[in-house]
């Protein structure tokens, strides 16, 4: 199965979505999954994900967290 990875990179976020590539050009795309990072550039704050898979009907799931440490924003 061939996918399809569209990724969004803002100031303070990222954003993506991976899409299961169709049989044939007259399909559409398929989620598979979203992709949320966020608070990259609020200083003392973690790193904020979030995925959610979007599986057959009713099974989607869902993830969150917060990692690494406190970001810290300096000039440079």
């Amino acid at each position: 199965m061939s996918y399809l990875l569209a990724i969004n990179c803002g100031s303070s976020s990222i954003k993506g979505k991976l899409y299961h590539l169709p049989g044939s050009k007259d399909e559409p795309l398929k989620d598979a999954a979203s992709l949320s990072v966020s608070n990259i550039s609020s200083k003392g704050e973690k790193i904020k994900i979030k995925i959610q898979w979007q599986g057959e009907e009713g099974s989607d799931v869902e993830e969150e967290g917060e990692d690494g440490g406190e970001v810290e924003c300096k000039l440079v």
